[in-house]
């Protein structure tokens, strides 16, 4: 058997994801905020009626992972839910919701910058297409 690890298009995938992660959530500490929870509300911003299976669609999450992550950021007074029926609430940001995305609005632009900053933008675009066509591997 030989060792294929290195060459692995999932695992190369998931090293630089993890690399990326890291250096966000350190950026991210002083906010007292995860890249997933930032994620969500900058979702619950600009998205329209925005509920719990909603992020998890965007995010390609489970709706378990995101009940934890809406858990815990409507316990930090970032978020409050409305609830519209029995099965689904609607979630809006609060006013401290919105300070926290205006706070870490230009950390988040200048990480979003550097991760491509070596990068034209032919490039770009074929990454995004190569990993549209990993993920879409994944779905079927």
């Amino acid at each position: 058997m030989s060792y294929d690890l290195e060459s692995s298009i999932g695992f190369k995938i998931n090293q630089t994801a993890n690399k990326i992660n890291n250096k966000f959530n350190t950026l991210l500490q002083k906010y007292d905020i995860a890249p997933e929870q930032r994620a969500a509300l900058e979702i619950i911003k600009y998205e329209k009626e925005v509920n719990q299976t909603k992020i998890a669609n965007i995010l390609a999450k489970d709706k378990t992972t995101i009940s934890r992550t809406l858990a815990s950021l409507e316990k930090k007074g970032f978020i409050l839910k409305k609830q519209i029926n029995k099965r689904t609430n609607l979630i809006e940001l609060t006013p401290q919701g919105e300070k926290i995305l205006e706070e870490s609005v230009l950390i988040v632009k200048e990480f979003r910058k550097k991760v491509s900053s070596n990068l034209d933008e032919n490039e770009i675009k074929k990454i995004v297409e190569l990993l549209e066509k990993v993920a879409f591997n994944m779905e079927n």
